[in-house]
C-alpha cells in the first residue's frame, strides 16, 4: 500500500512539472511574471497561515479543556448597572452637584425596548 502511494505521488508531481513546462512555454513574458509573483506570494503566505492555524488549534484545545473543567455560566448577557442620583428628600451637602437641581415634578416613565408600548403604560 505504501509503494502505491509513492508511485501515485510521483505521478502527480511529474504531471504538474510537465504541465508547468508546457504552459510556461506558451505564455507571454507578462503572464509568466504574474504567475511567478502569485506563486511567490503564496509561498510567502504559507508559513504565516500554518502558524496561525496551529495557534488557533492550540487555543481551541485550551478552551475545550477549560469548558470541561468549569461549570457553564448562567447568563450570556452582561450585567445591568443602574446608577441613580440620591433621593431628593434627604439633606444635601452644600458642595453636592445635586444641590442646585430642582426637584423632579412628575414621575419618570420608561420604555423597555422589545415590550409592547400599550402594555407598559397600564401599570
Amino acid at each position: 500500500m505504501n509503494r502505491v502511494l509513492v508511485v501515485i505521488g510521483l505521478g502527480v508531481v511529474a504531471f504538474a512539472v510537465t504541465m508547468a513546462v508546457y504552459i510556461g512555454g506558451h505564455l507571454s513574458d507578462e503572464a509568466m511574471s504574474v504567475l511567478t509573483g502569485a506563486a511567490c506570494g503564496v509561498g510567502a503566505m504559507l508559513p504565516a497561515a500554518i502558524i496561525g492555524a496551529l495557534a488557533l488549534l492550540r487555543r481551541r484545545d485550551r478552551e475545550d479543556a477549560g469548558a470541561r473543567a468549569s461549570p457553564p455560566t448562567q447568563s450570556i448577557y452582561p450585567p445591568v448597572i443602574v446608577v441613580a442620583p440620591p433621593a431628593m428628600n434627604t439633606p444635601q451637602l452644600p458642595n453636592s452637584p445635586y444641590a442646585a437641581m430642582p426637584p423632579v415634578a412628575a414621575p419618570r416613565q420608561f420604555t423597555v425596548i422589545g415590550d409592547d408600548p400599550l402594555d407598559s403604560n397600564t401599570e
